[in-house]
């Protein structure tokens, strides 16, 4: 079955950005959902976001769209910034994540995760 990914990034006071992620042992890994009958593959990383995580998609942005491949697979990978949404409810929405063992994480942590991603399906433009 056909999967997509997605993840949410967040800029952290440094400026700096950081995207969400889960761990399991010693990996990090991106959301991963089954792309379902009749569903685009937009529709349907946004019902996992909305029924696996509990956020409101309406809260959401996408920013960036690539195709990448992923442990032999070629998955579209969504995502998403915040749109313009209070602190408290920022706040309120990472310690929700937290407590399903999602986290956000900086670029340079996500190594061994960005090198189980081969960017050679994105396309390049000059």
């Amino acid at each position: 079955m056909k999967q997509v990914a997605g993840t949410i990034m967040l800029i952290d006071k440094t400026g700096a950005p950081k995207f969400l992620v889960t761990k399991s042992a010693a990996d990090y890994h991106l959301m991963l959902a089954d792309q379902e009958d009749g569903r685009t593959p937009l529709a349907t990383i946004l019902a996992a976001i909305k029924d696996q995580l509990g956020l409101n998609v309406n809260d959401l942005r996408l920013g960036e769209l690539s195709n990448v491949i992923i442990e032999d697979q070629d998955v579209s990978l969504f995502v998403f910034e915040w749109g313009n949404i209070a602190a408290q409810q920022l706040s309120e929405n990472i310690t929700s994540l937290q407590a399903k063992s999602y986290t956000f994480e900086h670029p340079k942590t996500l190594r061994g995760l960005l090198t189980q991603i081969d960017m050679s399906g994105v396309p390049h433009f000059n």
